[in-house]
């Protein structure tokens, strides 16, 4: 029987505005992942670093589909787990059509050792929570962190049935206990402790004979290359629709979507425009 290996890690937990994205990806375990997969936060510095983590979205998107993407939105179609109450959707509308680097031939060429592992990438999935429904979940009382868990715990579920497979997450802000909500998000296992420190924690979770494990790790990208290619696409994911976001506001200067005078003048436009606060800005 095949062991699977999957990482999961969030993008976007701080900021005012935007979508948070949780995503995991899963591959059999003794795949070989390259060097150049590493932490988002060192590939991606500056808004010029997009089409970095945009090749290896294609990449990813080619080796899972078997052919090109038309788009970065087929990207988002594809993988995402998402869902908007709005008739107007901004998050989605106005993501671009287009790629930074639409030579596909040398996208190819420079990540074929990864291509050549494609047999051993199983699945994708990305969990895009635009702020209505972060609102509507801090509102009753739940912290963002507890909503960040849920949403690892869907996609653990979803990736279930591969069976023995190891759970790469990155700890959740200050939790190092998670047997309690990890019973709530998932019923259906059986959840048993092996350790809980500081640094990490670590369960097993039964469901009939089978079984898989879950760590949490304090900065998984620096223990787990698979966390780190979770991290990139989900970073590439909430990038593409912030830039929805801002096209659909008529912005051209960047933004962060922290707390800064640049994200408060768009908030203020936001306002001006008539637009719904609530789909775009988080309450806390």
């Amino acid at each position: 029987m095949k062991n699977y290996i999957c990482g999961i890690d969030e993008n976007g937990l701080g900021p005012i505005l935007g979508p948070l994205t949780i995503t995991g990806i899963i591959a059999e375990e003794d795949i070989k992942i390259p060097d150049y997969i590493k932490d988002s936060k060192i590939v991606y510095k500056t808004k010029n670093d997009l089409k970095k983590i945009e090749e290896i979205a294609i990449v990813t998107f080619y080796i899972l589909k078997k052919r090109l993407p038309s788009s970065p939105y087929e990207i988002f179609k594809n993988f995402t787990i998402s869902k908007c109450v709005f008739d107007e959707n901004i998050c989605e509308k106005n993501i671009p059509l287009y790629f930074k680097n639409p030579e596909f031939e040398k996208v190819i060429k420079k990540y074929s050792d990864l291509i050549k592992q494609g047999k051993k990438i199983k699945d994708l999935k990305i969990n895009v929570v635009c702020p209505y429904y972060f609102n509507q979940f801090v509102s009753k009382k739940f912290s963002k962190f507890i909503l960040d868990l849920s949403k690892f715990c869907e996609i653990i579920k979803i990736f279930s049935e591969y069976k023995n497979i190891k759970f790469h997450c990155g700890k959740i802000g200050g939790l190092n206990y998670y047997k309690k909500f990890l019973s709530y998000f998932l019923p259906d296992f059986y959840i048993q402790t092996i350790e809980e420190k500081e640094n990490y924690s670590h369960y097993r979770i039964y469901k009939k004979s089978n079984f898989s494990e879950i760590f949490f790790y304090k900065d998984v990208e620096k223990i787990s290359p698979f966390a780190c290619f979770s991290s990139l696409i989900g970073k590439y994911i909430r990038e593409i629709v912030m830039e929805s976001i801002k096209r659909s506001l008529n912005i051209d200067e960047n933004i962060s979507g922290y707390r800064d005078k640049k994200t408060k003048s768009v908030i203020e436009k936001i306002d001006f425009l008539g637009l719904k606060r609530e789909c775009i800005i988080r309450n806390m």
